[in-house]
């Protein structure tokens, strides 16, 4: 196996107009209760330390510059205001999860324990001539109450029905201010917390299914676990399956959070198996018809021989290729791919050809 099998990051899908629209779809119904609250800035360090305040280490990485830091801890030392902040108040541990605002929190919770997340000191640079060079330590009595006591209004969010979080999906999705979007996994993965996050992590280590991704490290914005999520979902509930997508994952991402170690078995034998058993017989080019992977044809074979079983299906090669040609499977693995009838269909196509004699 060598790296040159490996893509460039923004090469590696294939576009599909119907994968991105379910994206935008949205037809739940919610109901949310929004309220401000003045935290000072001592209680807001408090809720971080305690895990109370969730900041998501994968939602953006610190970004701002120790000088963007200090003009921020300024700020507050001179009683200007700074724009708020936005918080989910979710209701299983009614944990405040950050929709937006986390390099202000953590520039915040950096100055007081004076050391940025990569261990270097923060003192503070390009401020006034008073705290210039000073750490949190450093500030006289007067400074530090002054910044202690700094309050800063949270706008929080909390959905009242139904009793769950599927409304913070659209709230990260729709307030997140950041620069790059939060890609949908990245939302699941923080709002959804259990023993499933480090369970994908592991498949998703798998060396067979790095190579059919097409990268040999995770990838960043998490696309390759959702990968993984959709074969899950669709190889269990297949029958149950409803537009949307990427709630029909959510929803199975939410049902499995704390799943337990023989359906972690189960899972990950079959995942192994299947990926394993499609590097072997097909190459590392399995789940593409043009430049990038085609996430319909990934779903639709993966779950045909998983629900087939590996050991069934002869000459899988030979049957990949008559599978590609066939128009009808074509179609549903390209138009419309989210919709119900086409993901049963492709599904429906690969299982008859993959287990034909």
């Amino acid at each position: 196996m060598v790296n040159n099998l490996y893509q460039q990051e923004d090469r590696i899908f294939e576009k599909i107009s119907s994968e991105h629209e379910d994206l935008e779809l949205d037809s739940a119904a919610y109901k949310i209760t929004t309220y401000g609250a003045d935290f000072t800035l001592e209680v807001l360090n408090s809720k971080i330390e305690s895990g109370e305040i969730v900041v998501p280490s994968f939602q953006r990485k610190f970004v701002w510059t120790p000088t963007q830091s200090s003009q921020l801890i300024e700020s507050f030392l001179l009683g200007l205001p700074v724009p708020q902040i936005f918080l989910y108040k979710e209701e299983e541990k009614q944990d405040l999860l950050v929709v937006d605002g986390q390099q202000r929190l953590k520039s915040i919770n950096y100055f007081f324990k004076e050391k940025f997340g990569d261990g270097s000191k923060f003192f503070l640079r390009s401020v006034k001539p008073a705290w210039e060079g000073k750490n949190y330590s450093g500030l006289n009595e007067p400074d530090k109450r002054r910044f202690m006591n700094s309050i800063l209004r949270a706008t929080i969010f909390q959905q009242t029905d139904p009793k769950d979080n599927s409304s913070i999906f659209e709230i990260f999705r729709r307030l997140n201010t950041g620069g790059v979007p939060l890609t949908q996994q990245e939302i699941r993965n923080c709002v959804i917390r259990g023993e499933i996050n480090k369970f994908l992590d592991i498949l998703n280590q798998h060396e067979s299914w790095r190579f059919l991704f097409g990268k040999n490290k995770p990838d960043s914005r998490m696309r390759d676990v959702e990968m993984i999520l959709r074969f899950l979902a669709l190889y269990k509930n297949i029958e149950k399956y409803k537009k949307p997508m990427k709630d029909f994952v959510s929803d199975f991402m939410l049902d499995h959070k704390d799943l337990d170690k023989k359906i972690q078995d189960e899972f990950s034998s079959i995942f192994f198996n299947v990926m394993d058993t499609v590097y072997r017989e097909i190459g590392p080019k399995a789940f593409k018809l043009k430049a990038g992977i085609n996430i319909a044809i990934f779903d639709s074979i993966t779950v045909a021989l998983a629900r087939l079983g590996t050991k069934k299906a002869k000459d899988i090669k030979g049957k990949y290729k008559c599978l590609i040609k066939n128009d009808g499977y074509i179609e549903a693995a390209s138009k419309s791919t989210t919709d119900k009838e086409k993901v049963e269909t492709r599904f429906k196509i690969a299982k008859e050809i993959f287990s034909s004699k």
